[in-house]
């Protein structure tokens, strides 16, 4: 009896497990065909959304969109991980969200080097 009962449980949350990973995965998937990019952060405006021009550019050899997380190396050798917002044409920077900094715009003249970490939505680009 008791078995059963755990059995029955244990069934319950597997099922109810995928069903919200499902939903997830679609979610997202909606996200991406719709170019939705969501970022939740407590520090982020719509003013600083609105500030940005591009959301999909090249720096160097590099192909950076809005979402993508990134990490800079400045000339001064201090280094800032990031989710990219975009491009900011008039003041020639890129503003990037930090988590501990918050909303950041950094001239490209100060970037020294630039790895991106993950790209927005990579992992369902096979769906």
């Amino acid at each position: 009896m008791l078995i059963d009962v755990l059995m029955l449980i244990s069934i319950t949350l597997l099922t109810t497990t995928i069903i919200g990973y499902v939903f997830t995965v679609v979610k997202e998937r909606y996200y991406l065909k719709n170019n939705i990019i969501f970022l939740d952060h407590k520090n982020l405006q719509a003013e600083d959304l609105e500030k940005v021009d591009v959301k999909h550019f090249m720096l160097g050899s590099l192909e950076i969109m809005s979402g993508d997380e990134v990490k800079i190396k400045l000339e001064d050798s201090a280094s800032i991980s990031g989710i990219v917002l975009g491009v900011i044409k008039q003041k020639n920077s890129i503003s990037i969200i930090t988590k501990s900094h918050g909303v950041k715009n950094l001239e490209v003249s100060a970037i020294k080097k630039m790895k991106i970490i993950s790209r927005y939505g990579r992992f369902f680009t096979w769906l």
